[in-house]
């Protein structure tokens, strides 16, 4: 095998590990789709014949958010593996309270669409799979308050030691919001195509 090959993605059978079980061989390809569908993770451990031993997809540079982007724009054959996003998003700065059964804590948001957000919650502990209750509070962006039931599809990863206070960034997914909710939503995700289309097929968070 080439230098090129060696080093391109594609040409390599994955495996992931999860717990003590390997499972593969998979394309490329198909962990691109598993990261979309919230299948493989950050923090999932993940090897090729070209690495001396498992690592964290956090740590490769083939599963970076650059390098996937680049795919996107290069109209590489494997673009075609990204998902289009359904809905338009917004940059959408606001504070919010959150509470998952067992306690409250803060964030506030960063983008938000018809179907989910991406929030910084200061709890390192939340998983995939969780469901929150959200109160979007009242501030410049948000006039009126409102609440969110959302389920968190993604989280980030850091190797840092966190305290139950220190925030981390999660994908949500929106199950029920209010109407108030809902109108203001569809009041900020009210963008022009063209400042759109060139982030409208990478999919953190619908």
């Amino acid at each position: 095998m080439s230098t090129a090959e060696k080093q391109n993605p594609a040409t390599h059978q994955w495996y992931i590990l999860r717990g003590e079980m390997k499972y593969g061989p998979y394309e490329y390809r198909t962990l691109l789709k598993m990261i979309q569908s919230s299948e493989l993770f950050d923090y999932n451990f993940v090897w090729n014949s070209s690495m001396e031993g498992w690592k964290l997809i956090s740590d490769l540079p083939e599963f970076s958010k650059d390098r996937l982007c680049r795919l996107i724009e290069s109209k590489d054959h494997l673009a075609k593996e990204f998902t289009e996003r359904k809905h338009p998003r917004a940059s959408v700065e606001v504070p919010l309270f959150a509470h998952n059964d067992r306690r409250f804590f803060d964030g506030y948001s960063l983008s938000v669409s018809q179907n989910g957000a991406l929030l910084l919650l200061n709890d390192p502990l939340l998983l995939p799979g969780y469901r929150l209750l959200v109160n979007f509070r009242t501030s410049d962006q948000n006039p009126v308050s409102f609440n969110a039931i959302c389920e968190v599809v993604r989280k980030n990863f850091t190797k840092q030691r966190l305290n139950v206070k220190s925030g981390l960034h999660y994908a949500v997914r929106f199950l029920q919001v209010q109407e108030t909710g809902i109108k203001q939503i569809l009041k900020w995700t009210q963008i022009p195509q063209e400042e759109t289309q060139n982030d409208s097929i990478y999919k953190f968070h619908e």
